[in-house]
Order: structure tokens, then C-alpha cells, then sequence
């Protein structure tokens, strides 16, 4: 059944690689020069009338939502600071302040660590996936970026929800990367790819 599809593998694995690879790619693109737009689900009517009713259904509810949540949040926030007002000046007499900082700097943005983590992220999935579209040294760069998306799952997936199931933590993509990666590093680039010119220029 499977012999006259056989001769199409090394293809296949090919254009999977190629795929793969610029789908791994955005998300770099979209870290280091923000593209393309970090918008789930595309623009409204991407899924034709139906889709353009639907989307337009549910941002008129999100916006009733919204507003509700805005009034209870202003009335909220009033509360809330009247009462920090009157705990900060009790703690005041109680104790003298510390002087401390909070984590993350004065301004509450991300952390320089993670800044830098953030920008190798980027700089990995952007060129790592060229490299990979281009079928370059793709056995040692699909083995790192698929420690990558290892190192992404069990950090910010498990260790932000603490589950481990893929589908509770949302690391479904994490997972599919790094195996779909992992598969490269043992069967090759397939066609398409300059490894192969490179090795036949050696042999």
C-alpha cells in the first residue's frame, strides 16, 4: 500500500520541515519586530458571514462586558484606595519603612532577566527557523530549538500553571515544536535543503 508514496518521503519531510520552520519563525519575527500582529484568531470575517456575525456578536458582548466591568472596577478602585490609605498610615506608625524595591525595578515591567531570556527566544526562533526553511546545518539547529521549546513547556507552561498536561497549561504548541524538531534531528532535512548540496559538493 505504502511502496508507490514511498518515493515521496524525502519530499514530504521536506516541505514538513519548510512549514514547520515559518510557523517557528513568526513567533520570533513577532518578539523582535513585532510581526506579524500579535492578534489571535485573525480579523473578523476570516471565516466568512458566518464568521463576520459571529465576531461582531462577541464584540458587542465584549464591549457590554466591558463597560459593566469598568464602572464596577472604578467604584472599586475608589474603595480600595481609600482603604490602602488608611492602612498605609497605620503601617507607618507601627513600623519604619524598609527602603526595599519590588522585584522587577521601580517601574513594574519585566525583569531584566527575563528581558534577556525574551530576546534569545527571539533571535532563536527567527534565524533557527531561516536556517531551518533553508535546510542549513539543520540537524544541530532542530536539536537546539527543539530544547528550546522543551525548556519553554516545563518553565513557563507546567511551571505557570502546575499541570502537566499540555492541553490544561496551554504548552500544546511547545510540545508539537520540540518533537516535530526532534524528528528533524534524526531524519534529516529532507529535500529542499542546502545540507544536501553542501554534502555533495563533499563527496
Amino acid at each position: 500500500m505504502t511502496t508507490p508514496l514511498a518515493k515521496y518521503t524525502l519530499w514530504m519531510l521536506g516541505i514538513f520541515r519548510i512549514v514547520t520552520a515559518l510557523v517557528f519563525m513568526e513567533h520570533g519575527t513577532q518578539k523582535l519586530f513585532h510581526f506579524p500582529p500579535m492578534e489571535r484568531f485573525g480579523a473578523p470575517g476570516g471565516a466568512g458571514g458566518a464568521g463576520r456575525t459571529a465576531a461582531r456578536a462577541l464584540q458587542q458582548g465584549a464591549d457590554a462586558v466591558s463597560s459593566a466591568a469598568s464602572s464596577a472596577v472604578d467604584a472599586a478602585s475608589a474603595a480600595l484606595g481609600n482603604a490602602a490609605e488608611t492602612m498605609s498610615s497605620i503601617a507607618s506608625s507601627v513600623q519604619p519603612p524598609t527602603g526595599g524595591t519590588a522585584p522587577g525595578g521601580a517601574e513594574g515591567g519585566m525583569p531584566p532577566s527575563m528581558q534577556t531570556l525574551f530576546l534569545v527566544a527571539g533571535i532563536l526562533e527567527t534565524f533557527g527557523g531561516l536556517a531551518l526553511v533553508l535546510g542549513l546545518l539543520t540537524r544541530p539547529i532542530a536539536f537546539i530549538v527543539a530544547g528550546e521549546c522543551a525548556v519553554i513547556f516545563w518553565w513557563m507552561d507546567v511551571g505557570r500553571t502546575h499541570t502537566i498536561f499540555p492541553a490544561s497549561n496551554g504548552g500544546e504548541v511547545a510540545v508539537l515544536f520540540c518533537f516535530n524538531f526532534l524528528l528533524l534531528v534524526f531524519a534529516g532535512p529532507g529535500a529542499f535543503a542546502l545540507d544536501n548540496l553542501i554534502g555533495r559538493r563533499k563527496a
